[in-house]
């Protein structure tokens, strides 16, 4: 990577966060950050401020009233209590998966960059913002941002982004900035998600494949169709070339997996689904729990599930997957659900994107 002495290159590794312990008040303070941001918790539905006028301004306000009665009422009292055991399950010695996963990550990251690594969870710790200070105090005037979202989707990707730009501004911190903020048609992200599943004993045991992305209300699509004239309203929209779903989560998931489909098996059959949706709106569809039902009505005995919308495994693979689908799937007639483990601090996946960051470096250092 660069080796010009006027410029401290800087890297933030940014993911979702976890909370400290898996303890009811640790679950309650992290729910709190969580679903206080407006770009996670949006319900009741508000129309994008970009689109809102008249008539729609109050009834955004009234959105905000009622989020507060929601989270403050009804989530926190009994939500950390209820899940209490889903953490405890999958802690481990060292502490959080995501947070351990994301470490291992990043230490091996640093064996190809001469550049500061900090790591900045969007909810929880180690915080961005604190991040940022030590990026500051280390004098880093070039700073690349760092999604470890390969998908973009507003409320995790933007989200973040969000941040770490209220971050910067509070502490009067102005270094260049390179935003990666979604690599969801990469080569080095798709060879390496590729040979990650197909590599797997999972993979190779089971009868069929499920490729299993975080769920999102069918309404934050169309928020990020800003023509109002795309989404769901072209045939095939997801699969189009299009400005109006150049961030379209749904949209990045497709192509995701159009492309992985080029490499993986032929022969083995897969199928794309969604998984943790709550609540009474429309997700995108299918859904994990659906599909698992339908497979084990047809015979399917092994079914093996990639989620590539982890980088990192974490509550929603380690548990929601791995226990719970597959204690619902043996109910059903099914052997067993097997999770295919995320790319982690795999040595490929590591090495393939130090290589793309210094791709990126030298294109930002060249101009």
């Amino acid at each position: 990577m660069s080796s010009n002495t006027n410029e401290k290159i800087g890297y933030l590794i940014l993911n979702t966060g976890t909370p400290d312990a898996p303890t009811v008040p640790a679950l309650r303070g992290y729910l709190k950050e969580f679903l206080s941001d407006p770009d996670m918790l949006d319900y009741p539905s508000t129309r994008p401020a970009e689109l809102a006028k008249g008539f729609d301004k109050f009834k955004n306000f009234i959105s905000v009233i009622l989020r507060w009665i929601i989270l403050n009422m009804i989530v926190l009292p009994f939500r950390p209590a209820k899940i209490l055991e889903k953490y405890k399950g999958i802690w481990t010695d060292e502490g959080s998966p995501l947070i351990v996963n994301t470490e291992k990550f990043t230490k091996k990251l640093k064996k190809f960059t001469n550049g500061n690594i900090e790591i900045g969870m969007r909810y929880g710790n180690p915080s961005i913002e604190q991040a940022i200070k030590n990026l500051k105090s280390n004098g880093t005037n070039k700073l690349f941002l760092v999604s470890m979202f390969p998908q973009y989707a507003q409320a995790t990707s933007g989200s973040t982004f969000d941040e770490v730009y209220r971050v910067l501004k509070k502490l009067n911190y102005n270094p260049e900035i390179v935003k990666i903020e979604h690599y969801y048609n990469e080569e080095f992200y798709l060879k390496s998600l590729a040979k990650s599943i197909t590599e797997s004993q999972e993979y190779k045991d089971s009868e069929y494949l499920l490729f299993s992305f975080h769920g999102l209300p069918v309404r934050h699509l169309k928020k990020s169709d800003l023509s109002q004239s795309h989404c769901q309203k072209v045939p095939n929209c997801c699969e189009q070339e299009s400005t109006n779903n150049t961030l379209c989560y749904k949209s990045h998931c497709v192509k995701t997996i159009m492309k992985v489909a080029e490499i993986i098996d032929p022969d083995k059959p897969f199928k794309v689904c969604y998984q943790s949706t709550f609540g009474p709106e429309q997700w995108i569809q299918p859904n994990i729990v659906d599909v698992l039902e339908d497979l084990a009505e047809k015979g399917i005995k092994k079914v093996s599930v990639a989620c590539p919308s982890f980088t990192a495994d974490c509550l929603e693979t380690l548990e929601e997957i791995a226990v719970e689908n597959h204690e619902d799937f043996e109910k059903n007639g099914g052997e067993y659900v097997k999770l295919i483990p995320s790319l982690n601090d795999n040595e490929d996946w590591v090495r393939n994107f130090a290589e793309y960051l210094a791709e990126k470096e030298e294109e930002f250092v060249s101009k």
